[in-house]
């Protein structure tokens, strides 16, 4: 049994925080062959060294912006829907699974802890970002579905994601921000036309991808979630 914990993150019903996790995540790792396992937002360090003994490898999902404060910088009001408490578990999270060289999957907003948890740092808004012809980020803004895709990724020649699709291909895309500032030990492997960066690798390691798209909601991206199980599957035996 392949077992892939995703880290949930929370929402409030009448006040009350509640787990959050959807489905499409737990859908496709299911479908391609492992058991999925949502992992509550409980900031307890025996408790993560426990999930992390006891899963196989690791699924940070999308979601809201990351807390600035965890990259060094004040927030501005162009961030929306921040929970420190999530921002603080995925960190712990992925901080202890790296220590264990576990196989990590980061997804959009997972994309941008992933960075910020090894130093990195985020444009806050594209609006930021020193281009002069920034690219339609965010499909929803235009009605695109989400199983659709919304523009162009160019994946740098020896990479793990290249030899999977290739030198370019066409992904969704539900963010507002982006990585700026790369961090330790990360590496870009994919980037827009306008020079987002869409996806790192971590140098040295075949088990860390971390893509700004969500591959979970388009067939055309399976082969991703087939590569993360079986380099998972490698590990575990």
């Amino acid at each position: 049994m392949t077992l892939i914990g995703i880290a949930t993150l929370q929402y409030n019903i009448n006040n009350i925080p509640n787990m959050r996790l959807p489905d499409k995540y737990y859908k496709v790792i299911h479908q391609c062959g492992g058991y999925p396992l949502g992992i509550p937002v409980i900031n307890d360090e025996a408790y993560i060294n426990r999930v992390l003994d006891t899963i196989d490898g690791l699924v940070i999902p999308g979601g809201g912006d990351v807390h600035p404060k965890f990259y060094n910088e004040p927030m501005t009001d162009l961030v929306m829907d921040v929970d420190e408490t999530v921002d603080q578990f995925h960190i712990n999270l992925i901080l202890k699974a790296l220590e264990r060289k576990m196989p990590i999957l980061a997804i959009c907003r997972g994309h941008q802890v992933l960075n910020v948890a090894l130093g990195g740092s985020l444009y806050q808004d594209l609006s930021l970002f020193n281009s002069n012809n920034v690219l339609l980020h965010d499909q929803t803004k235009i009605g695109i579905p989400y199983h659709e895709t919304l523009h162009e990724v160019t994946f740098e020649d020896g990479s793990i994601l290249a030899s999977l699709f290739g030198r370019k291909m066409h992904v969704n895309s539900f963010h507002h921000q982006a990585i700026k500032d790369l961090g330790k030990g990360l590496k870009t492997v994919a980037y827009t036309s306008d020079g987002v960066i869409e996806a790192v690798e971590l140098e040295g390691r075949k088990d860390v991808i971390s893509v700004q798209w969500h591959p979970e909601r388009t067939e055309n991206q399976i082969p991703l979630i087939k590569y993360f199980l079986n380099i998972v599957r490698e590990r575990k035996e």
